[in-house]
């Protein structure tokens, strides 16, 4: 049995913070009912389309695979009627519509509660429910900028710059889904009712920054950009150019730094003054920065990377996403969960939870629906006829 067997999720969300959430309930275990719009469905699936695919873009895939799809019109006033049975029968629902458009249409946790108090209800936007931004709307690349996350990415001196990735969206959706698995573990122990969840992307992120907030309440100076340094901003914790492409090393206590000085030929640093013990090391920051720089640039990451570590000096070449998905650690890790892609023959290898059980964990595969795939067994699941079925598709309703 997984963790989440017999749960039923209600997911009313778009684009990539909600249905990433929904997406990793759904890899222990639980079954996920998303609820999309008739005809163009959730605007993620026309973001891009690199299998050549309509409906199913490459972003979607990923966020949405294993999930069952319904259609379902929400402005209209048939959709109450289906909700009615659907809310019952669900343990949770999430949603990440702008704040005050479920209560518009309804289905805010009042609303929610109504037809199953013990609902877990989580709505997800941009800056959450309360506060002077509230209605304020939020794209990932925004929430970034006001987090002090885009300030703080790059080097000194250099303009402000974006995480490559959606780094708000997909993170606030994993705090989701950890404080959805927490109500109900709440839930269960109390016998109680239900729960509201409230998760703002630009939280989220400030969880991020929580070292760099307390630094700053501490000193009074906001923390600057510090490139490639490591947490320490120390020259021997950094990312150097060498020959055959960049390496990254975190030698940050003195055996550490002992081993890299040995591995890299210069034992003599060991002994001298300017480099021998941490206060004289960040005096000369800038000199050991250099003299690293000039040592890396005639290396080889490929072959100092091994040695550093068997060292117990962590090392990391800088890989492209081409060279780490292949990488035997990454394969021998078994990370990758299969989808089922409509319209390919292949199927498609994508990032399950990022951790394993020893049994009864994630699931280890799953298929991705089409618009609506499951609109009329769904419906059939909590009691409408088929002329039931026959009559809301002849409304518009699904």
């Amino acid at each position: 049995m997984r963790p989440l067997d017999n749960i039923t999720v209600l997911d009313l969300s778009h684009a990539v913070a909600g249905p990433h959430c929904t997406y990793h309930l759904g890899l222990m275990g639980a079954d996920i009912i998303k609820v999309e719009r008739p005809v163009l469905g959730d605007d993620l699936r026309h973001y891009t389309e690199h299998a050549g695919l309509k409906t199913l873009s490459a972003p979607f895939i990923a966020y949405n695979t294993g999930k069952r799809s319904i259609t379902l019109d929400l402005t209209k006033p048939a959709a109450r009627e289906i909700l009615a049975r659907l809310m019952p029968r669900a343990d949770v629902m999430v949603e990440n519509f702008r704040p005050g458009v479920a209560k518009r249409l309804g289905l805010d946790y009042d609303s929610a509660k109504q037809w199953n108090p013990r609902i877990i209800y989580c709505s997800i936007s941009g800056f959450g429910q309360t506060g002077v931004m509230r209605d304020w709307p939020a794209y990932d690349h925004i929430i970034q900028s006001i987090s002090g996350v885009m300030m703080m990415n790059g080097s000194d001196g250099e303009p402000p710059l974006k995480v490559g990735l959606p780094l708000a969206d997909v993170f606030s959706g994993y705090v989701a889904a950890f404080a959805i698995v927490s109500a109900l573990l709440q839930r269960e122990r109390s016998g109680g009712d239900g729960q509201y969840i409230d998760v703002g992307m630009l939280d989220a992120l400030m969880i991020m920054m929580n070292a760099g907030i307390v630094t700053y309440r501490l000193s009074g100076e906001p923390p600057r950009r510090t490139g490639n340094l490591g947490f320490r901003l120390v020259a021997t914790s950094s990312v150097y150019k060498t020959r055959d492409g960049y390496l990254g090393i975190g030698a940050n206590h003195q055996p550490q730094i002992e081993a890299l000085f040995r591995i890299i030929g210069r034992p003599d640093l060991l002994v001298d003054p300017r480099f021998a013990d941490h206060a004289a090391r960040m005096k000369h920051n800038e000199a050991l920065r250099d003299l690293l720089a000039d040592l890396f640039a005639t290396r080889s990451a490929e072959e100092l990377e091994p040695k550093l570590a068997e060292a117990k000096v962590p090392a990391g070449k800088v890989r492209t996403l081409a060279e780490t998905v292949d990488h035997p650690h990454i394969r021998e890790r078994d990370l990758f969960v299969t989808s089922s892609v409509p319209g390919l023959r292949q199927t498609v290898p994508i990032v399950g939870a990022g951790f394993r059980f020893q049994h009864d964990g994630p699931k280890r595969n799953g298929a991705v629906a089409t618009i609506g795939e499951h609109t009329d067994s769904v419906l059939r699941e909590v009691g409408f006829s088929s002329d039931d079925v026959a009559a809301f598709r002849a409304a518009g309703t699904i």
